[in-house]
């Protein structure tokens, strides 16, 4: 038979050794920076059909709901993108849209904000935002149109 404060005393010291192993915290990696590609209209091949989608509307573009809303200006980076110093971008106030992007076939879910000349990527599909509109008394809108793929 067993001594059960054999046992018991067994367990209790345990359970201090189990608490007072030091413990490491995971190691936090920071969240990489957002980076605005920007359309170059002159060197992009795009398609001449435009899509556009009115503020809280959710049409399904390349197998992904794109939703549309909160539009107004915001202060984001400027034509230039990324400047020489350090890669920082420059900012400017931008009329700009929030974006609700759910692909339907895994149903995750994703957040942007894009302006015109911001390129969105649904899938293997990209497309160049080239107007954000606020609405007046109506609701607002978003034009985008297919980038091409290039074949090489």
């Amino acid at each position: 038979m067993v001594n059960n404060k054999f046992v018991s005393a067994v367990v209790v010291a345990w359970v201090v050794v189990a608490c007072a192993m030091p413990t490491t915290a995971p190691v936090k990696t920071p969240a990489p920076k957002a980076t605005y590609l920007t359309c170059n209209f002159s060197e992009e091949q795009m398609t001449s059909n435009e899509i556009t989608i009115k503020e809280s509307t959710q049409p399904t573009i390349s197998g992904h709901l794109v939703g549309v809303s909160n539009i107004w200006e915001r202060e984001l980076p400027d034509d230039q993108g990324a400047i020489a110093s350090g890669g920082r971008f420059a900012i400017a106030p931008r009329m700009s849209a929030s974006l609700s992007i759910q692909d339907i076939a895994s149903e995750q879910t994703r957040a942007e904000k894009v302006f015109a000349g911001s390129v969105l990527s649904l899938g293997a599909d990209r497309y160049c935002v080239v107007n954000v509109e606020e609405g007046n008394s109506t609701p607002g809108m978003i034009t985008l149109r297919k980038i091409m793929a290039v074949n090489k």
